[in-house]
C-alpha cells in the first residue's frame, strides 16, 4: 500500500484563515465605500445645486450589468444618485456598457465632444485607469475643455486599504502596484492629484482619508490649462 501523504496542521489552518481575513477585508472595504459613496454624492450634489447645471456627463460609467455583480455593490451609486436629478446628455466608458441614459464608447483622455459640451462632468474613481501622469493629465486637461464644472474623485493611495483589490498595506509598495496594473494603473497621493489640477480647484479629503475629491468650475476659477 502507498503512504499517505499528510499536510501539516499549520498548512491546513493558514490556507482558511488567510481566505477568511481576505473575504472578510473585502466585505468590511465594500460596505464602507458604499456609504462613502453616498456620502460623496451628497457633497457632490449640493455642490451641484449652487449653480445653474442642467445636463451632465458621466466618464467612465460601468453599466447596469456591471454594477450589479455582487463583487462591484458600490460601482455607479454616485452616477445614478446623480442620474436622478439631473439630466445625463451622455455618459462613456472604455467598454460597451448597457445603461439607461445616453452612452458611447469613448476614451477619457480623448473625448469627441465639442468644447463646453455639458454643464457638469463627474469621474467617479476613474483617474487612477487612465495611465500614467501624463495620460491622467490629459483626461484633467479633457474635463475642462468639454465641462464647464466637473469633479474628479481618486482613492488615496496612502490609505491603508487599497480600494480596488482590498490589500492591506501592500499597496504602498512599487513593486507590488506594478504587478496589479490590471486593477490600476497610477494611485495618487493628496500632493500628486493636487499636481494633476488647473488653479481654482478645490480638493477635499485629508492626507489620510480613504479619497479625495476635486471640484471644479469656471466660475470660480477661471480655465486653466
Amino acid at each position: 500500500m502507498g503512504s499517505k501523504v499528510r499536510v501539516p496542521t499549520s498548512y491546513n489552518h493558514t490556507v482558511p484563515f488567510k481566505s477568511r481575513f481576505n473575504k472578510l477585508i473585502r466585505q468590511v472595504a465594500l460596505r464602507y465605500s458604499v456609504r462613502n459613496r453616498h456620502r460623496k454624492a451628497d457633497q457632490i450634489l449640493t455642490w451641484l445645486r449652487e449653480r445653474d447645471v442642467k445636463d451632465v456627463l458621466l466618464v467612465g460609467t460601468l453599466g447596469d450589468k456591471r454594477a450589479s455583480l455582487s463583487d462591484l455593490s458600490n460601482a455607479d451609486i454616485v452616477e445614478r444618485r446623480i442620474a436622478d436629478c439631473f439630466e445625463i446628455k451622455m455618459s462613456i466608458d472604455i467598454e460597451p456598457a448597457v445603461t439607461n441614459y445616453p452612452f458611447m464608447v469613448a476614451d477619457a483622455r480623448d473625448m469627441p465632444f465639442p468644447d463646453d459640451y455639458v454643464d457638469f462632468a463627474l469621474a467617479n474613481a476613474v483617474i487612477e485607469h487612465v495611465g500614467q501622469e501624463q495620460d491622467q493629465r490629459r483626461m484633467i486637461n479633457e474635463m475642462t475643455r468639454v465641462a464647464r464644472a466637473w469633479v474628479v474623485t481618486t482613492p488615496n493611495k496612502w490609505f491603508p486599504v487599497e480600494s480596488h483589490t482590498s490589500a492591506v498595506f501592500l499597496h504602498w509598495f512599487p513593486s507590488w502596484r506594478k504587478r496589479h496594473e490590471v486593477n490600476f494603473t497610477r494611485l495618487l497621493s493628496r500632493r500628486q492629484f493636487r499636481a494633476l489640477l488647473p488653479a481654482g480647484t478645490e480638493v477635499s479629503g485629508a492626507p489620510w482619508s480613504p479619497t479625495f475629491l476635486a471640484r471644479y468650475s469656471e466660475g470660480d476659477g477661471g480655465r486653466s490649462l
